[in-house]
């Protein structure tokens, strides 16, 4: 069978008309990348059904083969997924991040220089201060946690059945990526109740206890899913490589082979020689023959609105990342996508379709897309709103 190798570029893609310059991808020195595409299949798709929010939860789900509308029933699961969480059906698991506000308004959308042992103190101290049994907090990544509600999800269907009766709008939320600037009272009102007031209690310990946060963000709630066997599905042993629980989440849910490393930071310093070298590894067994490489720098700098840390994260798949596949493993097809788009001008994801590439060297010299950007992919193949790219990746003949 076809080796397949999937690189995700979180967030690579950009907005041109909000980048007059030029975007991230645009800018970026990508030999390896521009020499590729002429060996390729190039275009659009969409990783984003419509009524969903373009986050990564939702966006690699799609590219790892399993259609959102279908499948997908909140972030927070997957990351619960992830820690190997057993929680009960009835129970709701939120996704707490760590952010900074000033006069009650998101600033920062992620405490990203929070360090892996000051998370897990603030946890603790979480835990010790809102001891109340319906709530209860899991450390996870850095500035990324978990909250347990128990009876949640009852809970939760009680409050959106009453804002029925007054003729209001079921519950939803957003994550604080796409909350900056917004006075959070006019989001946080629309929580039940005792969410209301966890909130308020946590922020204000975290204001306490740290200089880094000063504020929590509870979203992507759902109870415990699953997902079908990935080589069931795909009829081949699949893997994840990547440094991020909501990668490794999916990856379980799936079935699939998950491989991390501390050196996979989720970070522009991500090491991605090793990532390469624990795809390829992977790949060397007969019966493996797909293996998915996340890298989330591109997205981690769009959210600082880094437009040149995107471009430079960009650059660095294409010197230290793809150099390596193509090197020892000159016969498998290589996709370069990404999830999402995440502008920097915004510092938040927005709804669009994403341009990718499926190389391979026997494929046909193509002239009308010349390089991995949003405008060049443009020319390509536009993929229908439903369809998976991974279901078209294996029904390309090479």
């Amino acid at each position: 069978m076809q080796k397949f190798i999937v690189c995700i570029a979180d967030g690579a893609a950009d907005d041109p008309s909000l980048c007059p310059e030029g975007t991230p991808l645009e800018l970026a020195e990508t030999p390896v990348l521009d020499s590729m595409t002429r060996h390729s299949v190039a275009g659009l798709c969409y990783t984003i059904p419509e009524g969903y929010s373009p986050d990564s939860d939702v966006g690699n789900m799609s590219l790892f083969g399993y259609s959102p509308t279908l499948y997908h029933n909140g972030r927070a699961p997957i990351e619960a997924a992830a820690l190997g969480l057993s929680v009960s059906t009835d129970d709701l698991i939120w996704r707490v991040t760590f952010c900074r506000t000033e006069h009650e308004t998101i600033t920062a959308p992620c405490a990203s220089s929070i360090t892996q042992e000051e998370g897990e103190a603030l946890i603790q101290a979480l835990n010790a201060e809102c001891s109340d049994t319906s709530f209860t907090f899991v450390s996870n990544k850095t500035y990324r946690h978990l909250l347990i509600q128990k009876n949640g999800r009852l809970l939760l269907e009680e409050h959106n059945h009453n804002n029925g009766e007054q003729g209001l709008p079921a519950f939803a939320t957003s994550g604080p990526h796409m909350l900056q600037g917004i006075p959070l009272e006019t989001k946080l009102c629309c929580y039940p109740v005792p969410l209301q007031i966890i909130i308020k209690k946590a922020s204000a310990l975290l204001a306490e206890h740290s200089t880094k946060t000063n504020a929590l963000w509870l979203w992507g709630q759902g109870s415990p899913y699953s997902l079908p066997d990935f080589a069931t599905l795909y009829q081949t042993n699949g893997c994840v490589v990547s440094g991020i629980p909501l990668l490794h989440g999916l990856g379980y849910m799936a079935e699939m082979e998950v491989i991390s490393h501390p050196s996979f930071t989720g970070l522009p310093d991500t090491d991605l020689k090793a990532k390469a070298q624990a795809a390829l590894t992977f790949l060397q067994e007969p019966d493996n023959n797909i293996a998915f490489i996340h890298v989330e720098a591109p997205d981690h700098c769009g959210h600082l609105g880094d437009a040149t840390g995107k471009k430079n994260a960009i650059e660095r798949i294409d010197r230290e990342l793809l150099p390596i596949l193509l090197q020892e493993m000159p016969d498998a097809c290589i996709t370069v996508t990404t999830d999402h788009l995440t502008p920097a001008a915004t510092k938040a994801h927005a709804h669009g379709a994403v341009p990718f590439i499926t190389y391979h060297p026997e494929l046909p010299l193509q002239t009308s897309v010349h390089r991995f950007t949003e405008a060049e992919c443009n020319k390509g193949v536009h993929l229908a709103k439903d369809t998976l790219l991974l279901d078209t990746l294996q029904d390309l003949t090479i």
